[in-house]
């Protein structure tokens, strides 16, 4: 999920001058002229094709994928890459309309997984289990090197159930606890174990509030609702009792539930005023630039070590993000990642396999691939990528940690609207709007309203 720089056609420096955006795909070594990388291995000749590549703008997916591609054109040379980037914010509630439409303009779409439960019940996407099947090399270093559960994250159901690929993903990331260590290290503080370690923490950054130095991304929607959600997994709570015919009971208004409401409430009077209305987009921004020093619960980014983007790529460091408090505390923070899928309505599916296989190839298909990749502020799925360069990329290492027990969002359908109906509730509650036992309540009518209708419940 998540986590890019701005998207104005200018992002800022860390010192605040603007920077052009051809001037960032150049100092990444992006392909912004005619220029390509060179292959040891030879061209390889494929029916001439136009793969239209859709992805969120940025550091993530844009630039890795622009840092690429001219290796691919090296090794394809008829297959021609056309990759269109928007914000991650508008890019992906614009899939679910494209899938519903059955649009054929995408070939391939750089996708975050919360949303291929929704494509594979709409019957829109091409399982890509026949493309491995003729490459059984390549398929059996990719199961041997993308962790189970990761590649869960793309299948109709878990591997163990067997399970089909539907995606393959070139990147994985995890909520992480974010701390610039030289303000901690000036203020005697650690990153935090537990919620209550994080409130103090942000009580002695913000100086009991006066200053607003602290953040989280609580816009409005699904923003709102995933830190919702990982404070009330922390817990030992969840969204419903057991996912299966005959639970699904809503588990918002509970004793977590309320843990984690208060939780949230005593973290709102440190946070600097833009986290009401960010995303990743804001958020790293805001980190990039100093406005925020710390964040007890953001998406990764690699760009946070990076002094491409900031003068405090030194001092960023990652942990994991905290945990509740009593006998059910543990961490939960939620798994991401984008992965790429093919809609079953492209007209150039062969060509758009070579693209994501290219993408997601590792040291056994070619070195210069994950090496690309890394250097273009991309984020691997693979775990011999992620361990071969922690040294360039430190914030690796806490992605390595989190995810071992990191929490997919809801592998169902309807995720996505219970996202955005419960993260609705949360934003009025932090607002003001309404008072939290309300919101509570109100996030569990909302809920369970959802599952009715969808048919879950045993009448």
């Amino acid at each position: 999920m998540p986590r890019n720089i701005p998207h104005s056609g200018q992002r800022k420096s860390g010192g605040g001058r603007p920077v052009p955006r051809r001037s960032i795909l150049k100092g990444l070594g992006l392909a912004v002229g005619s220029g390509a990388l060179g292959l040891a291995a030879p061209s390889v000749r494929a029916a001439p094709a136009t793969v239209v590549s859709w992805a969120s703008a940025g550091q993530r997916w844009e630039f890795p994928q622009r840092g690429v591609y001219p290796l691919f054109q090296k090794k394809f040379p008829d297959i021609k890459v056309q990759i269109v980037a928007e914000p991650i914010a508008d890019m992906l509630p614009k899939t679910a309309v494209a899938m519903a439409s059955k649009s054929d303009r995408y070939d391939v779409i750089h996708e975050d997984y919360n949303f291929v439960p929704q494509f594979i019940a709409q019957r829109a996407l091409e399982p890509l289990e026949p493309y491995l099947d003729k490459d059984p090399a390549y398929k059996k270093d990719i199961l041997a090197d993308i962790p189970e559960n990761v590649l869960d994250l793309y299948r109709d159901k878990p591997a163990a159930q067997g399970g089909k690929l539907y995606g393959l993903p070139p990147d994985s990331n995890c909520q992480l606890q974010f701390y610039r260590v030289d303000i901690f290290d000036k203020a005697g503080i650690k990153p935090a174990l537990t919620w209550d370690d994080a409130i103090e923490n942000a009580k002695v950054l913000s100086d009991g509030g006066k200053k607003k130095v602290v953040g989280a991304p609580l816009k409005r929607g699904f923003w709102a609702a995933h830190v919702f959600i990982t404070m009330l997994r922390s817990y030992g709570g969840d969204w419903f009792d057991k996912m299966e015919a005959g639970g699904w009971k809503v588990g918002i208004e509970s004793d977590e539930g309320r843990k984690a409401m208060d939780t949230l409430m005593r973290l709102v009077p440190y946070l600097e005023p833009t986290s009401l209305n960010a995303s990743d987009d804001e958020a790293n921004t805001a980190m990039l630039n100093g406005t925020w020093v710390y964040a007890p619960v953001e998406w990764g980014g690699s760009s946070m070590n990076d002094p491409k983007y900031t003068k405090f790529a030194d001092v960023w460091k990652v942990g994991i993000v905290p945990k509740g408090t009593g006998p059910k505390a543990r961490h939960a923070p939620h798994m991401g990642g984008l992965g790429f899928i093919v809609p079953v309505f492209s007209k150039n599916k062969d060509a758009a396999w070579e693209w994501i296989k290219f993408c997601c190839s590792g040291d056994n298909q070619d070195p210069e691939i994950g090496k690309a990749w890394v250097e273009n502020a991309g984020q691997p799925a693979r775990a011999s990528l992620l361990k071969k360069y922690t040294s360039i990329r430190p914030y690796y290492s806490g992605l390595q940690e989190s995810l071992p027990v990191a929490m997919r969002f809801l592998p169902i359908p309807e995720s996505n609207a219970l996202y955005e109906s419960v993260g609705t509730e949360v934003a009025s509650v932090v607002t003001g709007q309404k008072p939290p036992a309300q919101g509570l309540k109100d996030m569990q009518a909302a809920a369970t309203r959802i599952m009715t209708k969808s048919g879950y419940y045993k009448t």
